[in-house]
């Protein structure tokens, strides 16, 4: 077996903690996007290589170090109504047809992967002008692997450059204060979501059924195993008719327990309790849960 120069042997070691982690996986011909996102890691700490950074984790297995390292290796990007169409789809079919089915006017949201939270805080604007859900109950859980993002999302503060990356100047003038060079989003906004630290792959964090679940650009990072577990958490959290909105580019098979809208791209409903997929029900019997429960 041919010897991988220092650098490739580096790159592997810091994309295998990656996988350890997280579950995520950094193909060859992708490394080379580790060392352009650990560079600012590097220079912060006063190394130069890859493989300073692999002795610097090593002489402290236990320190801040791997979680920084960690943390760099994800891929944080995010927008305001990222995929206009997407939020198009759940402000005028998919919030709509949701408030038809539910009797207590209570409605739960699950971002998962949310990133800084740009994703939630524009799923809650979408909320707050859908005339159908006035009056109601909602909440939106959102959750990441990374500790840094969802420091970020828990303040709701961004930059200028931020704001000018999908926000329509409306809802910037509604729902956002400036300070400073950055725009704070309203405290209206803020109370409606909860932002927790956690990994899909074991999502001891999120308390469904959850009427509505967004995965999007996640699935996408995981090899077919890892895939096929966060379905199973995805799964476990559903209900009949909840609706999953994946990124563009992801699908889901049969076995998942969600089945694709016909009339809405990148959208899938949950199989109805009457026949649900080995992965449903091996789901419901590990941990089964309660039709809808009252919010805390």
């Amino acid at each position: 077996m041919t010897k991988l120069p220092a650098s490739g042997a580096a790159a592997g070691r810091l994309a295998d903690l990656l996988s350890r982690e997280t579950g995520q996986t950094l193909s060859e011909a992708r490394r080379w996007r580790i060392e352009t996102s650990l560079r600012p890691l590097l220079r912060a700490h006063g190394l130069h290589t890859l493989d300073d950074l692999i002795c610097a984790i090593d002489r402290d297995p236990a320190g801040p170090l791997k979680a920084e390292a960690v943390d760099a290796m994800l891929n944080h990007e995010s927008s305001f109504f990222r995929d206009l169409a997407v939020f198009h789809a759940l402000e005028t079919v998919v919030l709509p047809r949701l408030a038809s089915t539910i009797a207590d006017r209570r409605l739960r949201i699950w971002c998962a992967g949310c990133s800084t939270g740009q994703e939630a805080y524009s799923l809650a604007m979408v909320v707050k002008r859908t005339p159908a859900l006035e009056g109601w109950t909602v909440s939106i859980e959102a959750s990441d692997v990374s500790a840094l993002a969802i420091a970020k999302a828990k303040q709701g503060r961004y930059s200028q450059m931020d704001m000018q990356r999908g926000l329509p100047i409306s809802e910037l003038l509604r729902w956002f204060q400036p300070v400073g060079k950055e725009w704070q989003v309203a405290d209206e906004l803020r109370q409606m979501v909860t932002f927790r630290q956690d990994n899909i792959l074991q999502a001891r964090r999120a308390c469904g059924p959850f009427d509505l679940i967004l995965c999007r650009n996640v699935l996408f990072y995981f090899p077919e195993a890892q895939r096929q577990q966060a379905c199973s958490e995805l799964a476990l959290r559903a209900r009949p008719g909840t609706h999953l909105v994946l990124g563009a580019g992801e699908m889901l098979g049969a076995e998942t327990g969600f089945t694709a809208c016909r009339d809405l791209s990148c959208i899938y409903a949950a199989q109805p309790a009457s026949g649900p997929s080995t992965l449903v029900r091996r789901a419901q019997t590990q941990a089964p849960l309660p039709p809808h429960p009252p919010l805390s």
